[in-house]
């Protein structure tokens, strides 16, 4: 069984991930696991593709330097699934703290304006439209596809000194919601985070933060064997 994991910086994590249980023999002996970054959260939300009908060429310059096209030519490497991660990646919304001292998901309070269901929804979908086509090109295309969960957010994130963890995390669960929605209308498994990643809240365990203190957002290596422990069970359920 071959796996061929990319997406966002998230995929970084699992990269390491991966590493750590190759290097510790953790890998069962018939299973490939191959992770690499396409892109970042930013260049995503942009168009980075062009449908060739049975494959999306990559055209953004970043994306270009690590893989030109998915799925990979059968010359190149065949692969049984193929796994995507953005889709569920919610920060770029939550962190912005222009956003949530202004305006609130709640009962506006000192000034705030309201936001509504429908226009976070809105800006949800928008956010993920590309990927979105890009899910779509592989299914059409008949390749295996899941998606991974990104984690959510950590408590020493610098936006809940400013605020309020219940709008930060009603924001993260939303933008989840509506991403899990769609996929399943598309039948697209989703690789769960497990729920002991998590504290009594709903954020994610300090253990498994970025290594780099500066980095509010990002796990580390640990979460990377995690998840790619759960890719792997889930493959071999399904195969």
């Amino acid at each position: 069984m071959k796996i061929f994991v990319t997406g966002d910086s998230h995929t970084a994590a699992l990269k390491t991930g991966a590493d750590l249980l190759i290097s510790q023999g953790d890998v069962p002996q018939d299973c490939q696991i191959d992770v690499q970054q396409l892109g970042g959260g930013i260049s995503m939300t942009t168009p980075f593709f062009i449908d060739r009908g049975d494959f999306a060429e990559m055209t953004h310059e970043k994306h270009l330097r690590r893989i030109k096209r998915l799925p990979f030519a059968d010359e190149q490497q065949h692969y049984d699934w193929y796994g995507i991660c953005g889709p569920l990646h919610a920060t770029r919304i939550w962190r912005n703290k222009d956003y949530w001292q202004n305006y609130t998901p709640f009962t506006p309070e000192g000034g705030q304006a309201p936001v509504s269901a429908s226009l976070l929804r809105h800006v949800v979908v928008q956010e993920q439209h590309y990927t979105m086509q890009l899910l779509e090109l592989l299914k059409r295309a008949g390749v295996k596809v899941f998606v991974i969960e990104a984690p959510k957010p950590y408590k020493h994130h610098p936006i809940l000194e400013l605020v309020n963890q219940d709008i930060i995390a009603y924001v993260d669960e939303f933008y989840r919601k509506v991403m899990r929605e769609w996929l399943a209308s598309k039948d697209v498994p989703v690789i769960d985070v497990p729920g002991a990643c998590y504290d009594v809240d709903g954020f994610m365990h300090e253990t498994y933060r970025h290594d780099n203190p500066a980095d509010g957002y990002h796990a580390n290596k640990q979460f990377g064997a995690v998840m790619i422990n759960e890719i792997i069970g889930f493959a071999k359920s399904v195969s």
